[in-house]
C-alpha cells in the first residue's frame, strides 16, 4: 500500500472543489473523525443528444487517509435499480463499476475524481438506463464470477490459452519474466517480449499479490 502524505489530504480537496465548481448539484460532507467523506446527490442521465432520461439518487464515499489511491465506493440509494447481480448491485446498493482488476489498477496509478465520475461512475448509470429500456447493457458486460475473470483475461488482455496464463501469472510471481529484448517471448513465439506479450503482463504487475494469487488459483481450478 502507497504511503499517503498530508499532500494526498489535499489532494482531496483541490479535486473534491474541482468537482464541485462543474457538478454544483452535489453535496460536500467532509465526516470529521470518519474514514470516509461522502459526495451526495443526483446523477442525470442523458443521451447522445442531451435529452434527459433519467436521475439516480447516489452517494460515493471517499477514503480521506488512502485518496487518490483508493477506488471511490458508489451507492445507489434511489433503489431504482434492482439489487441483484445482474444488475451489478449488490442488496446495499453498491455499485460494481466495473472489473475489480481495472478498478484496482485505476487505483494503483491514483484517480482524479472528476475524471473517475466522468469514465466510470457516470457510464455505469448510463448503461443501467439503457438496459432499463432495452433489455441489455450497451457495450456488454462482463460475466459473472470466475468467468468474467476469463473473460477479461481475454477480451482486455487477449490471453486465452489458460496454461498460457498460469505460466505468466507464475513468472511474475516468482520475479521470472525474460528482458524487454529478450526472444522468444514468454508465450513461445519467436518473437521479441516487448513485441508480443509485454504490455499484458505490464498490466499484471501493477495488480496486488493477492489478485494474482486468486486468478492463478482460479485458472489452475479450471485446467
Amino acid at each position: 500500500m502507497k504511503k499517503i502524505s498530508t499532500r494526498t489530504n489535499r489532494q482531496l480537496k483541490k479535486d473534491v472543489k474541482s468537482f464541485l465548481e462543474i457538478y454544483p448539484g452535489y453535496s460536500y460532507y467532509k465526516k470529521y473523525g470518519e474514514k470516509y467523506s461522502v459526495i451526495k446527490g443526483e446523477i442525470d442521465v442523458c443521451d447522445t443528444m442531451g435529452n434527459y432520461l433519467d436521475s439516480f439518487k447516489i452517494e460515493i464515499y471517499l477514503d480521506k487517509d488512502r485518496y487518490p489511491y483508493f477506488t471511490p465506493i458508489v451507492k445507489e440509494r434511489s433503489t431504482k435499480i434492482k439489487r441483484h447481480e445482474d444488475w451489478h448491485i449488490d442488496k446495499d446498493g453498491i455499485c460494481c463499476l466495473d472489473i475489480e482488476h481495472e478498478l484496482e489498477y485505476k487505483a494503483k496509478k491514483g484517480i482524479e475524481f472528476v475524471d473517475f465520475y466522468q469514465n466510470s461512475i457516470y457510464p455505469f448509470f448510463a448503461n443501467t438506463v439503457y438496459k432499463m429500456n432495452f433489455g441489455k447493457y450497451s457495450n456488454g458486460e462482463y460475466r459473472h464470477f470466475f468467468k468474467g475473470v476469463q473473460q477479461f483475461y481475454s477480451e482486455k488482455l487477449l490471453l486465452e490459452n489458460k496454461h498460457l496464463i498460469i505460466g505468466i501469472l507464475n513468472a511474475i510471481l516468482i520475479n521470472a519474466l525474460p528482458g524487454r529484448n529478450d526472444r522468444p517471448c514468454i508465450c513461445g513465439l519467436d518473437k521479441k517480449f516487448k513485441r508480443c506479450h509485454l504490455k499484458c503482463v505490464e498490466f499484471l504487475k501493477s495488480l496486488s499479490k493477492e489478485r494474482l494469487l486468486k486468478d492463478l488459483a482460479g485458472f489452475e481450478e479450471i485446467c
